[in-house]
């Protein structure tokens, strides 16, 4: 490969040795971050597993998924169940809303989605023109025919 003139002047040889440093800086201390990272880990995980440990042996029995409320101080009992029946109330409007808000919305997309339908395209583009040409050919319809024969299903008789 031919270098041109240029190639060969001090600055750019420079440069690329700065470059170069630049690169094997970065991934010296990235190395080095991985080895701390590594060496660091199995220490982490103990400390963390018996934290967990401990903070599941420390909390107070549950039996169903609402707070546990330890009185502190001046209150009373009453207020305690006071608070608890106010916080479910909320619980419960907020589902509600939230349920309320739902169908909401589905009823606007319905509205606007049977909006951008055009029935009488449709009908058009299938070649409907009535619902008695739909239901005409129905497999499911019942309907009697003369040429069937009536099955018996009385297993005392044979057939």
């Amino acid at each position: 490969m031919a270098y041109n003139q240029e190639d060969r002047s001090p600055e750019s040889i420079q440069s690329g040795n700065i470059k170069s440093n630049a690169l094997l800086d970065f991934l010296g201390c990235s190395y080095r971050a991985t080895v701390r990272l590594i060496k660091g880990l199995p220490s982490r995980l103990v400390g963390s597993v018996k934290r967990k440990i401990k903070e599941y042996k420390n909390r107070p029995k549950r039996t169903d998924i609402n707070r546990v409320y330890v009185v502190v101080g001046y209150t009373t009992k009453k207020r305690v169940d006071e608070k608890f029946n106010a916080e479910r109330r909320m619980m419960i409007m907020r589902r509600g809303l939230l349920i309320l808000i739902f169908i909401l919305l589905l009823v606007i997309a319905a509205d606007r989605l049977t909006g951008m339908v055009n029935y009488g395209e449709m009908a058009q583009i299938f070649g409907i023109e009535s619902w008695d040409e739909v239901v005409e050919n129905d497999p499911f319809a019942e309907r009697e025919t003369r040429n069937t024969v009536p099955v018996s299903t009385d297993s005392s008789k044979p057939i």
